[in-house]
């Protein structure tokens, strides 16, 4: 690897942590973009970097994730029944979103990312303060809920996380702290599984140390980024008006989506 190219994947891993910690969400919105110029900037073709990015970013998901899922089971948060049943429904999921992503055009998934990032953009920008529904799901709710979870995940990247904050907060019975533990560990599963299978699929290999469609220097350099810059975003984020950098960030997202649809 080029000198040049590891600071390159330092700086992706500072800004995407650096965003996650400012702005209270991270994961694939911000990973996948940014690994996105990375390999296009490295000869990566369109088709190609999309899937590479995606792969990659859940890889370093799985490790970023790690810890948090792991401190919710020791205290207590969830149960390991539990966390065998977030498998049950969440793996399906995972498998699907990967084989969707393995037959559609790298372009077609690249403008499903960029719509992605609009909803969520849209939803911060103007969907208020989160708040508890009084239409209350029942155990159904939650299973569809990580089985979704789990197809965005390996399909574009992303931990799961805010698909389950964003349902489970409106439509569900459960205590805060058990929706933000499902949350945290459904993130970490999912990547995990979606980094393996990632990692067996075969994949033409257009960059050194590449294993599947994992970037393996990729992921290493941009998790202990990632680390470091949260911690400078989690700094900044004490001394601004947090519902001004929601709208910030909403805004960033949804220009970034456009222009994934339009280039």
């Amino acid at each position: 690897m080029e000198f040049l190219q590891f600071l390159l994947l330092l700086a992706c891993g500072l800004f995407a942590g650096f965003l996650a910690g400012l702005f209270g969400i991270g994961g694939g919105v911000v990973l996948v973009p940014a690994f996105l110029f990375l390999f296009k900037s490295f000869g990566v073709s369109d088709e190609f970097s999309i899937k590479l990015a995606v792969a990659t970013s859940l890889s370093v998901i799985t490790i970023t994730t790690f810890f948090t899922s792991g401190a919710h089971l020791l205290e207590g948060t969830l149960k390991r029944e539990e966390v065998l049943k977030l498998l049950a429904f969440s793996v399906p999921g995972v498998f699907a979103g990967a084989l969707i992503a393995k037959v559609i055009p790298g372009a077609l998934l690249k403008k499903l990312f960029a719509f992605l990032l609009i909803s969520v953009g849209l939803k911060n920008l103007f969907g208020g303060v989160e708040g508890r529904s009084s239409k209350k799901g029942g155990p159904l709710i939650l299973y569809a809920t990580l089985f979704t979870a789990g197809l965005f995940s390996s399909l574009f990247g992303i931990g799961g996380g805010v698909v389950i904050n964003s349902v489970l907060f409106n439509f569900s019975f459960l205590p805060v702290e058990k929706v933000v533990g499902i949350a945290s560990t459904s993130s970490f599963l999912n990547a995990l599984v979606g980094t393996v299978i990632y990692s067996l699929v075969p994949a033409k290999k257009v960059l050194n140390y590449q294993v599947g469609f994992v970037y393996v220097p990729g992921a290493l350099i941009v998790s202990v980024g990632s680390i470091v810059g949260s911690r400078l975003g989690l700094k900044l984020l004490r001394r601004l008006s947090q519902s001004h950098l929601k709208k910030a960030f909403a805004v960033i997202i949804i220009l970034l989506g456009i222009k994934m649809i339009f280039s």
